[in-house]
């Protein structure tokens, strides 16, 4: 799939030496804005907290079919609070983002970064022992694709999506009603 780039990027990317950046955002209760950097950055009006050589995301790769893929990211050595915190808190299905971006020769970003992955998070394996290892599986959103969309066509469906609707109200009742026509 090709993706459109702007002419700064497109002008980075062709340079000799190019230093890229990896954003990744994960949508817990509070987002985790994390980088690939080993400093943190600032980007889109948030800082993303750089972890340098501790984060490694495995190469996320793109199907030209229908086809669900997903991506693994791993932290190494991660404070007590942050592991805590992933544990205590339900992640499953919640909003992740991989984006990449260009740098200056001064390690700053060129241009808008472009978005390689969007989709789920999925698995979390912790590992503790002296320093906390997190893996983090997530799915893209083409997983739901042959996943049942299961709604029932009564008052008590109608309610759960549009409180105070009054549409399937009387459907129950018309299930037996016998209609007499012409007399």
């Amino acid at each position: 799939m090709t993706r459109p780039l702007d002419i700064a990027t497109a002008a980075a990317v062709r340079a000799a030496h190019v230093p890229l950046l990896h954003l990744v955002q994960l949508d817990f209760s509070t987002p985790l804005r994390l980088c690939t950097a080993g400093y943190d950055v600032v980007w889109n009006g948030s800082t993303w907290l750089g972890v340098g050589m501790v984060g490694s995301i495995e190469p996320i790769q793109e199907q030209a079919t229908l086809e669900a893929i997903g991506v693994n990211m791993t932290l190494s050595g991660v404070p007590a609070d942050l592991v805590a915190a992933t544990l205590a808190e339900h992640y499953q299905g919640r909003p992740c983002q991989i984006w990449v971006a260009p740098l200056r020769e001064d390690l700053q970003i060129v241009t808008q970064p472009v978005r390689l992955f969007s989709g789920r998070m999925d698995t979390m394996d912790t590992e503790v022992g002296e320093t906390a290892t997190i893996t983090l599986s997530a799915e893209s959103r083409m997983v739901s694709w042959d996943k049942a969309r299961v709604r029932r066509y009564n008052n008590e469906d109608q309610q759960s999506r549009y409180p105070g609707d009054r549409g399937f109200e009387f459907v129950a009742q018309m299930v037996e009603k016998d209609l007499l026509w012409g007399r």
